[in-house]
This record gives C-alpha cells, sequence and structure tokens, in this order.
C-alpha cells in the first residue's frame, strides 16, 4: 500500500490511534501517536447545535486523554463544521479551543490564505490569525529535500496528496487558475486531502473534497486518482453526500473500514454512497469487495439495516466517537463504546500493490 516512497516508515512497538469524535454534522479527529504526540484534523460545529461540540473535545481532550496540548492543528478547509466560528460570545472550534479553552496549540497548519472561496470565513480566519499569535503555516507537498511539515514520531507519515486543487507536488496542475472563478468556487474544491501511514496502516482523509460536478462544486477526486493505493480505512468525505467518494476513488482505495462523520438533520449519508461503499467490487475481477461503514450519528439519512448481500458489509451507527487503534504490524481495532472489532493487517511490507 501507501504511494511514493520505496523506504517505509517503521512502527516503533506502539499503538497508534485515531479518534473519530461524534460532533454532529461537523469533523472532528484526533490522531494520537504511539509516543504521545497529538494531531487534531479540524475541530468544526454543527451549525444547528452550535457550542455542543467545542465541549466534547474540550472534555475527550482533558478527560479522556489527559492532554491540554495539541502538538498540530490541521485545518482542511474554512467552513465552520471543520473549523469553527471566531464569535465574540459563545465561539466555536479552533477559535473556542484558543480563547477560551486554554488548550495549547502548538502549530496551526491550512490551506494557505491567498485563495479566497465563497465561504465568509475566509477572510474572517485570515484577518484572526493575524491578532491570535498562534503559530500557523500553510500545507506543502513534501519530498525526500522537504520533509513533511507533521512530525508525529514513530515513523508515522502524513503524505499531502492535494490542496487548493493543486496535484502532483505543486508541478502546476491546478483545476481553478482563474481568481474570479476561484473567489465563486465552493471551498470544499480546496480541502487538504492526505493520506497517514504508520507502517503497514494506511487511513486516507479527504475533507469535503468532491468527485462530481454541480454549480460551484468541481470534480477534485478524479484529478488524483493516480496517485493512491489501498488504504485500510478511508475517512469518507463531506459526510458521506452524493458530491463525494465517486466509485473509481472507492475502487482505488478498496477500504476495509470506511468512518463517516455526520449529525441529524441534514439526510447524511446519502444512499448511494452507502451502497456503494458497502457493496463495490474489485474493477479487474468484478469480485465483490466491500467496506464495513461505521458512522457516528445521522440517523435521519440512509441506514442499511442488513448486510450487503453480495459482499456481507454491515453498516453501524456507533452514535459516539469512534477510535481506530493498531500497532502498524498485525491488526487494526475499530472500537465504539463496549464493541471491538478486529481487522488483520496484510502480510507484507506496506507501500506495496495488494
Amino acid at each position: 500500500m501507501g504511494l511514493f516512497f520505496s523506504t517505509a516508515p517503521t512502527a516503533t512497538g506502539g499503538p497508534l490511534r485515531v479518534h473519530v469524535l461524534d460532533v454532529g454534522q461537523a469533523d472532528c479527529i484526533i490522531v494520537e501517536s504511539p509516543s504521545g504526540k497529538l494531531l487534531g484534523v479540524d475541530g468544526g460545529e454543527d451549525p444547528q447545535r452550535p457550542g455542543n461540540e467545542a465541549s466534547i473535545l474540550y472534555n475527550y481532550l482533558g478527560q479522556g486523554l489527559n492532554r491540554q496540548v495539541i502538538d498540530y492543528l490541521l485545518i482542511t478547509h474554512y467552513h465552520e463544521d471543520h473549523l469553527g466560528w471566531p464569535r465574540d460570545i459563545l465561539p466555536t472550534g479552533l477559535f473556542y479551543l484558543h480563547r477560551q479553552a486554554g488548550i495549547s496549540i502548538r502549530k496551526v497548519i491550512d490551506r494557505g490564505l491567498d485563495i479566497i472561496s465563497d465561504s465568509p470565513l475566509c477572510q474572517k480566519y485570515g484577518e484572526w490569525v493575524k491578532t491570535s499569535g498562534l503559530r500557523r503555516e500553510t500545507i506543502e507537498f513534501h519530498s525526500r529535500e522537504r520533509p513533511s511539515q507533521i512530525d508525529l514520531g514513530d515513523g508515522i507519515l502524513i503524505d499531502v496528496i492535494a490542496f487548493n486543487s493543486q496535484f502532483d507536488r505543486g508541478k502546476g496542475d491546478i483545476i481553478l487558475h482563474d481568481p474570479a472563478e476561484q473567489r465563486q468556487a465552493s471551498e470544499h474544491n480546496f480541502s487538504i486531502v492526505f493520506v497517514l501511514h504508520y507502517a503497514k496502516f494506511d487511513m486516507y482523509f479527504g475533507g469535503d473534497v468532491c468527485g462530481y460536478q454541480r454549480g460551484t462544486l468541481r470534480d477534485i477526486e478524479s484529478r488524483f486518482l493516480h496517485r493512491l493505493r489501498e488504504v485500510e480505512v478511508c475517512k469518507v468525505s463531506d459526510h458521506g453526500s452524493v458530491w463525494a467518494s465517486r466509485l473509481e476513488l472507492v475502487e482505488a482505495l478498496r477500504p476495509e473500514v470506511s468512518i463517516i462523520s455526520c449529525g441529524r438533520g441534514y439526510g447524511m449519508p446519502h444512499r448511494e454512497t452507502v451502497e456503494k461503499l458497502l457493496g463495490f467490487k474489485d474493477p479487474a475481477s468484478g469480485r465483490p469487495v466491500g467496506s464495513d461503514i461505521y458512522q457516528t450519528g445521522g440517523q435521519d439519512g440512509f441506514i442499511s439495516s442488513r448486510p450487503h448481500p453480495e459482499t456481507r458489509k454491515v453498516q453501524v451507527v456507533t452514535a459516539g466517537p469512534i477510535i481506530i487503534e493498531t500497532d502498524g504490524q498485525k491488526s487494526f481495532y475499530v472500537k465504539y463504546k463496549e464493541n471491538v472489532q478486529e481487522y488483520l493487517l496484510d502480510e507484507g511490507g506496506p507501500y506495496r500493490n495488494k
């Protein structure tokens, strides 16, 4: 599995944990390295229930992980369900953590401040960071000569695939060239997309990047399909909407497990996305493969109550946080409430085709 490097990262023996918090129609993920470093991936608010997610994250950090420091906070794009909102009263997400919760964030990494989209948060966030005192950087493509900006130790690699609709390590493949078109484009188009590697374990994160065109949405996924190989886990883009996770992407990733973060009141996840994940086939042989789905909420969306008839894969609504835990060598576990499901890692080295 994996993407680019012939020399694979090696695990140091401890578990890697990815905590997907149940924050409604929003994203909030904590990656906990074996040595204890923390990477937050988004920290947004559910627009219908603002403020709830802030206390969930704060309590999870303090009571669940006994931590008051986030080493890195990566903001995939500038929508409130991924970033929060900088209100004077009841700020949420990043703004709550920095101003009111007393959580120390050592570095914020985002998609940059140069491209302004249709999201009203773009300019607000850009103005806020100038006076916040936070250390922030724009995400970069990395190479052997330019190491990753996110150093979690333990052989963990954060492999940046795309951001600002730009691909191929910044060599100039940009889908939205015109500044006027960029300003009118949906913020989803600019999401940071990356793959996390830990020895034999790989997990895909797509933000809200789209795979279909509609209005200001653009098909971004098909532009970087050639850079993807198989992963164990896929964090499903855009809360399981119909506008992301095209079939070709799912077939390229072939996840054993798909994670959906969604809330009530939005009709997520969409039936087409659920059925695609549960029932996808090997494109070469036509053999049914499929992916088990675990989702935090969204019970007004489509729920498949039975195993898929061909793949026997299932959809589980956890109504709470989901933890992915792995030693990077033998297996990985999906944990929620009192349940634990084990999945074996393939034999052989990482960065391989299965």
